[in-house]
């Protein structure tokens, strides 16, 4: 995102609406990260679409019948969509103390084999984490006992496996990484 919120806003015909979301936003950042998303889905899909949101927060487009999942972070916004199937993005800016929040996303078998002490791949699996996350729909699941990563290795790119205990059901998640500059950017698969 290199564009102000104002510049953003004159790339997009807004709905009534939109408009009020907007201006309910109280600081320039959240604006320009909502307004990035709206454009760039815009350039996805060739023309201005309005995004609504289910119950349960996840967003979806109005009027057309698409799955929808999109994040936020830093210089950074993703958006990734699919016709067929649920979908989950997520991108997080690295910062230098996620290990002290490690107790609230790891659990116990993880906190084996994670290391602690590297900050990519912290990141890795809290990122896939909220992928899965916004792929499940489901605002009830805890990340330490709901959304559960296998171990992995390789901090650049690759895939993690991660499980989803939903409703009383597991499902197995395929999650997309890559690591670019100072970002993690994971996507479900």
């Amino acid at each position: 995102m290199t564009e102000s919120w104002p510049e953003l806003m004159e790339m997009l015909d807004l709905s009534a609406n939109d408009e009020q979301i907007l201006n309910n936003k109280k600081k320039d950042i959240r604006k320009q990260e909502w307004l990035a998303c709206r454009v760039l889905l815009k350039n996805m899909l060739q023309k201005d679409v309005e995004i609504g949101y289910h119950d349960d927060g996840k967003p979806f487009v109005k009027d057309l019948d698409l799955f929808l999942s999109m994040s936020h972070s830093g210089d950074f916004v993703s958006v990734y969509m699919d016709k067929k199937k649920s979908v989950g993005i997520d991108i997080q800016q690295l910062k230098p103390d996620i290990s002290k929040g490690a107790d609230f996303f790891l659990n116990e078998a993880e906190q084996i084999w994670a290391d602690l002490e590297n900050n990519v791949q912290l990141h890795t699996i809290w990122s896939a984490k909220e992928a899965v996350f916004k792929y499940a729909g489901n605002i009830d699941l805890d990340f330490k006992k709901h959304i559960i990563t296998n171990p992995f290795s390789g901090n650049q790119n690759g895939q993690i496996e991660v499980k989803l205990l939903n409703e009383n059901e597991t499902e197995t998640v395929q999650v997309q990484y890559e690591n670019f500059e100072n970002y993690v950017l994971t996507w479900t698969i």
